[in-house]
């Protein structure tokens, strides 16, 4: 009987550590607000690693500038729910792409490296969610962005904006 109990319960430890895993090593979310008038662009890149240290890349005229700062837990808590609600680990991304492609506006991309052994000689799988999306996955998306532009402390885009 114990003999069956642990072979049970290694089976149910392997079936979990084989299992998809949510364990991701960055994230890279970028937003430009289109095609527009020179002294009208802008875009910014928000990178965050999985120890909450995070970066925001401002560019406006072609003048760029790196602001760092830094999630806590509680920060670090509400990106993971977000997203694993927005579904990027467990949907294709092909499978959120939209039909038509609409042109113009701003885009928004996003980029999850996932976690991997240091010691394994290959890359690291990212995820790479289109830029166009379809109805079905546009709204838990579009809320992941949201939830990553609030994570970036108020005073850092103060700072990155001149206000």
């Amino acid at each position: 009987m114990k003999k069956l109990l642990f072979v049970v319960f290694g089976l149910i430890l392997c079936s979990t550590s084989f299992s998809q895993s949510n364990k991701w090593s960055s994230i890279s979310y970028v937003y430009s607000n289109g095609p527009v008038s020179p002294e009208y662009q802008y875009s910014y890149t928000v990178n965050i690693d999985n120890a909450g240290v995070g970066t925001l890349l401002y560019t406006k005229s072609s003048v760029s500038n790196t602001y760092d700062f830094s999630l806590g837990k509680k920060g670090m808590k509400k990106l993971n729910k977000a997203l694993n609600k927005s579904q990027v680990f467990s949907v294709n991304p092909a499978d959120m792409k939209a039909d038509q492609n609409m042109l113009g506006g701003p885009s928004k991309t996003l980029s999850v490296t996932m976690w991997q052994e240091p010691n394994l000689d290959q890359k690291p799988t990212v995820i790479q969610i289109p830029e166009q999306l379809n109805d079905k996955y546009s709204a838990g998306i579009n809320d992941l962005y949201s939830v990553i532009e609030n994570l970036v402390p108020n005073n850092v885009w103060n700072q990155a904006t001149g206000q």
